[in-house]
């Protein structure tokens, strides 16, 4: 049974649903949709109120109840509970990449580096010094710091929206996401970075101006409570993990999968991760080496993961159609005689 303007189409022979062109309209007027958005919002509030931590997961889990048909609910399971496991763990690894010797003794080689590759500047102060006034925020400040915070969003609803619309694309999405940070994980034990906002130079002075954090301004400006409670969880498990940038990394990824659905996606899909990448800089989160390494993790994510599963896809096919014939083997046909 199909949800209202959905239609069905064959695909690797079997059926999925594909959303018409009028499936939102005649969906966000439906009954479903009311007690979709009821249940979704009591579910962010109750992790609000009662366990901050569960925030982040009760925005996705809410993504999932306003998009995903009843019909499709188990698919859905199985698809994303590997998903969360995968950001889980990285989350989870990522906090004790801070604990090391090597946090200690290597944490502003990125910084140095950095100074070396501008000649003796920083893009990060640089902007500030050009855009930023602490005492005056402006319109760019807030609209950077939304671009920043899109990033606990944007990507889940992509891969929703993978996963629904293009199954394949999805295996490639989780399996490149699973390399990706994967690889960032490594990265962080091996290279430990502050970011710049964490930068040494504590004094503001024409020779040691300051790297301020524009998004905790904008969050006090604007009411800072629940960002608090929520970032600390969602976002500062080790703050010294600049290096690579994974929210860099992740946003790049999007524009894989976007290549193939059209034109206007893929420029949407670029146009956001440049501006990801602006806004990690403008506002003290990453330096530009950190940004330049997310990207080339993405890109060799979603190659790597291309790659396996091209290897792999045959054996799999093989093995299924073998199951499917009942036979431990193909059957030789017998040569003409």
């Amino acid at each position: 049974m199909s949800e209202p303007g959905e239609q069905r189409e064959q695909s690797s022979g079997r059926s999925i649903p594909v959303i018409s062109e009028t499936w939102f309209h005649d969906y966000i007027r439906s009954r479903a949709f009311l007690m979709r958005v009821v249940f979704a919002v009591s579910l962010v509030v109750i992790a609000r109120f009662t366990n901050s931590g569960f925030l982040g997961w009760g925005l996705f889990a809410s993504l999932a109840i306003l998009l995903v048909p009843i019909q499709r609910a188990r698919s859905f399971v199985f698809a994303f509970v590997p998903y969360a496991t995968v950001w889980f763990v990285f989350t989870f690894l990522r906090s004790f990449a801070d604990e090391t010797t090597l946090a200690e003794t290597i944490n502003l080689k990125v910084f140095q580096f950095e100074r070396w590759l501008f000649n003796g500047q920083i893009p990060t102060i640089m902007a500030q010094d050009r855009f930023y006034d602490p005492g005056n925020l402006q319109i760019h400040d807030y609209f950077f710091t939304a671009i920043h915070w899109s990033y606990f969003i944007v990507p889940h609803a992509v891969a929703i929206r993978l996963w629904y619309k293009h199954p394949e694309r999805f295996r490639q999405y989780l399996a490149a996401l699973t390399v990706l940070l994967g690889s960032g994980l490594l990265i962080y034990f091996l290279i430990p970075t502050n970011p710049p906002w964490m930068a040494p130079e504590p004094i503001n002075s024409p020779a040691a101006a300051p790297v301020y954090r524009v998004m905790e301004a904008v969050a006090r400006q604007i009411g800072g409570g629940l960002y608090e409670a929520s970032y600390n969880v969602i976002g500062e498990s080790n703050p010294i993990a600049a290096m690579p940038s994974i929210h860099t990394a992740v946003t790049v990824l999007l524009v894989f999968p976007a290549w193939y659905a059209g034109r206007r996606w893929f420029i949407a899909a670029v146009t956001y991760a440049v501006l990801m990448g602006i806004t990690l800089i403008y506002t003290g989160e990453h330096y530009f080496v950190d940004v330049v390494m997310g990207a080339a993790v993405a890109s060799y994510g979603w190659a790597t993961a291309g790659f396996w599963l091209r290897a792999l896809a045959p054996l799999l096919r093989s093995q299924i159609a073998v199951q499917a014939q009942g036979y431990p083997n193909p059957p030789n046909p017998k040569p003409a005689e």
